[in-house]
Parts: structure tokens; sequence; C-alpha cells
């Protein structure tokens, strides 16, 4: 009677050790290909967008300083 207890432990630790765990099954992401003009084309526009933060940021600070001292004189 308690060698068919055994067996039925066995089946079980074989049927849990076969199935991927949760990590695994997250790890797994599809290949996308890359497209070499979209990549050049989003460097592009990452440095245009960088170049006019970098002067929008100046002119703020410009604008703000000459309202202070509008205000002020």
């Amino acid at each position: 009677m308690g060698g068919g207890n055994i067996d039925v432990a066995e089946e079980f630790v074989g049927v849990a050790v076969a199935q991927p765990s949760m990590t695994e099954k997250t790890e797994r992401r599809p290949s996308l290909p890359m497209d070499g003009a979209a990549v050049i084309f989003a460097d592009r526009a990452e440095k245009g967008v960088q170049l006019f933060s970098r002067w929008a940021g100046i002119l703020a600070f410009v604008g703000a300083v000459t309202a202070i001292a509008w205000l002020i004189f």
C-alpha cells in the first residue's frame, strides 16, 4: 500500500520538473527586425529635439530674467 503512494509522488515530481517556470516564460521575447532607416531617422530626430531643448531652456531663462528686470525697474 505504501509503494503505490511513492509512485504517484514520483509522477507529480516528473510533471513539475517538465513544466517551464514562470521566469522562463517571461524571458522569451520575439526578435524584432531592425530597420536601418528607422533607426537613423530616430537618431536624427532625437538630436534635433536635444538641440531645441537646450536653446529653449536658455531662452526661457533669459525671458524670465528680462521679465523680472522689467518689473523691478
